[in-house]
Formats: C-alpha cells, sequence, structure tokens
C-alpha cells in the first residue's frame, strides 16, 4: 500500500520507496486483557502483523531504507544490534529477499529463547555475523568491516540500529496517519494515549510527529527499554526535529516544528536491571495477554512497554481514557525453518548462549 503521506504532502513522493508490508495493520479492542488490569478503553495495533514475512516494526522503516540502498546501487548492508536482535533478523530476510549481501554486528546480551532463536535464523537466512561484547567495541568492529569492504571496492550501506533514521522514521510518521485513517473508518475511538516501547527511539519519534501532523490528539507513551545511553529525551527530542527537518527538504508544505524534551513524555520506570533483563511486570504482561486474547508478546520490548504502560495511566488516575498499545513484535512463527539446525555453525563466541540457562529456565526454577 502506497504511504498516506504521499497523498498528504505530494514532494514526499521524491523519496526512495517500496513496498515490503502488508498495510495497513489491524487495531483490535483487547476487551478481556483491559478488563483485567482496569483499563477497559485499551487497543492494540497490530504492527506484529505487518508483513506475512516477518512482521514486527521493522518493516515500515525498511520500506524507506532499503529502497535507498537500491536507489544507491549498494549491493551490501552492514547493521548491528544486540545478539537477539529482531533489527538483525529483519535486515536479512528483507535484504536476502532484495539480493543484498547483509553483515550483522552484534553484541551481548542476556540469554532468552528468542536470542538462541534469532541467531538460528541469522544463520538460516545468511546474516553474516560478527559478534563483540560491548557497544564500544561495536563501533571499532563496524569501522574495521567498513574499510575492509571499501579495500575490496565494496560501497556497503549503513542500515542503523533500530532502522532508526530520519529516512526509516518517516514510515511511523506516516503510520499515524494510517491510525487516523481507521479512526474515521471508525475502527476505533480517537486515542489518548499511544503505548509503545522505547528503544533506538525512531518508532516513537515518527509516531509523535506523525500525530501532530494528522492533527490528532493522542500522546505518545514511550517506555524505556533499553540503556539510558541510547535511549534518552534528549535523543528522542533530536530524531522527531530532524525527522521533521528532513520530511521539508522534499515538501515545504510540512510545517515547521521543533519539539523540546519537555513536550516527550519518555518513561523510565520499567527498565528494570537493563536492557533485556526480565521483569516481573513485563513477564506477567507476557503471561496475561497470551492467556486472555492469544497475542504473543516477549520480554525485552512489548512486555516491558505494554505492563508499563498500563501501570502508569492507572497511577496517574487515567484508567478511563482511551489508549492504544502499538505492538511492534513479531508474530510470524518461522521456528520451522531452524528445526534440526546446529549451533556450531555459528561463530564460536556465540556458542554460550546455547549452553548456558536462558531466563526463561531461571523464572521457572525461582
Amino acid at each position: 500500500m502506497k504511504p498516506i503521506i504521499f497523498e498528504e504532502y505530494p514532494g514526499l513522493e521524491k523519496l526512495p520507496w517500496m513496498e515490503l508490508g502488508d498495510f495497513p495493520t489491524p487495531v483490535e479492542h483487547l476487551k478481556r486483557f483491559g478488563e483485567a488490569v482496569g483499563l477497559e478503553n485499551l487497543y492494540i495495533k497490530r504492527d506484529d502483523r505487518s508483513s506475512r514475512l516477518y512482521g514486527g516494526n521493522k518493516v515500515r522503516k525498511l520500506e524507506f531504507i532499503l529502497a535507498d540502498a537500491k536507489r544507491r546501487g549498494r549491493r551490501t548492508l552492514i547493521t548491528a544490534g544486540a545478539v537477539g536482535s529482531n533489527q538483525v533478523l529483519a535486515t536479512g530476510i528483507y535484504g536476502r529477499q532484495l539480493g543484498f549481501r547483509v553483515i550483522g554486528i552484534v553484541m551481548d546480551q542476556p540469554n532468552a529463547e528468542y536470542v538462541r532463536r534469532n541467531l538460528l535464523l541469522d544463520h538460516h537466512f545468511g546474516v553474516e555475523l560478527h559478534h563483540t561484547h560491548s557497544m564500544t567495541g561495536a563501533y571499532i568492529k563496524f569501522f574495521g568491516i567498513y574499510l575492509k569492504e571499501l579495500l575490496l571496492g565494496h560501497r556497503p550501506y549503513l542500515v542503523p540500529p533500530g532502522a532508526s533514521s530520519p529516512l526509516g522514521n518517516v514510515g511511523y510518521v506516516n503510520a499515524a496517519f494510517e491510525l487516523r485513517s481507521q479512526i474515521e473508518e471508525g475502527l476505533l475511538p480517537e486515542p489518548d494515549y499511544i503505548i509503545v516501547a522505547a528503544g533506538s527511539l525512531g518508532t516513537a519519534a515518527g509516531l509523535y510527529l506523525g500525530c501532530r501532523l494528522a492533527g490528532l490528539k493522542t500522546r505518545v507513551l514511550a517506555i524505556q527499554v533499553a540503556m539510558p545511553s541510547v535511549t534518552n529525551l534528549k535523543k528522542y527530542a533530536e530524531l522527531v526535529n530532524e525527522t521533521a527537518r528532513f520530511m521539508r527538504r522534499y515538501d515545504e508544505s510540512i510545517p515547521e516544528m521543533r519539539v523540546s524534551e519537555d513536550d516527550l513524555i519518555l518513561i523510565t520506570d520499567y527498565l528494570g536491571e537493563g536492557y533485556a533483563y526480565f521483569t516481573e511486570e513485563g513477564v506477567r504482561t507476557v503471561e496475561l495477554m497470551r492467556e486472555l486474547e492469544g497475542i504473543q508478546l516477549e520480554h525485552t520490548y512489548t512486555g516491558k512497554a505494554l505492563g508499563g504502560g498500563v501501570d502508569w495511566l492507572k497511577r496517574h488516575g487515567l484508567s478511563d481514557k482511551v489508549a492504544l498499545f502499538w505492538n511492534t513484535y513479531n508474530s510470524i512463527d518461522l521456528t520451522h525453518l531452524i528445526e534440526g539446525a546446529d549451533y556450531h555453525e555459528l561463530p564460536r563466541s556465540l556458542h554460550r548462549y546455547f549452553e548456558e540457562s536462558t531466563q526463561e529456565e531461571l523464572w521457572k526454577k525461582a
């Protein structure tokens, strides 16, 4: 489906874009879950169904980013994330489909079942994995790989962590216009709040800017799920402003906009011990959503975000408000692709994720 914002702002048609997803994604009333947690006006935006190939929030961003890589004639993509990164996997899946070679730089994180699954799927889809232990190590490894590729005569294309860049964020500016259309169709009332996980912040920044441009009263509740060095108000405001300036370069009819940190809501109370560490609130939310709605969340992003957003609204006396949870997880089951896969085919330094206990196993023992 062609982006709605191309109709609203025709100058944006100059942007690189290709169709990867199945849009619009559905909206549903979380009746049983909402009643259980005390938020009867709670809805969900099913971006977990953004594609029949591999869903989640990366699809909207990659429609712009991979089109840009194609337009520039690049053949190799380099991206980075944690070892269980959905971003690395999504780039690998869609990159392979489009004929790119994909290099993924992956950093350590707490172990979980999805980490094992994503690593094996990365390998299945041909992602060349390079493991490092820290963010500093990732920067060093990136520059080393990038220089080597240049010396070999290649010009690799960098897909930023989370696919969060002014270009990628346009996908979520458009998503807010998609939401407005669904409100106008009567599929849900206009939300007072959108609850969304905040990692690299591109999804939240795009939604905030999109809601403003679309004339929605909706406020974005961005729930921090990554370390403060990555997820903070300063970066959040910069991403919104950079995306707005970027879009105006293509269409000057887009209103000038500059936001400050005071305009944004970034909730930092639900991170727990750190990125990808399970929390009681997150685990309870994941289990409740599965039992009551048959919807699969996970413990790193969506479980923490929904659980935290619900608790924040209730603590602030906003239980009667209309809230929309934006589900950024992928619901397409790809485990059949890795049945019988041997983790020993992965880089040796990643084997420990298959030899040490997962957090799921440790929580069951506790």
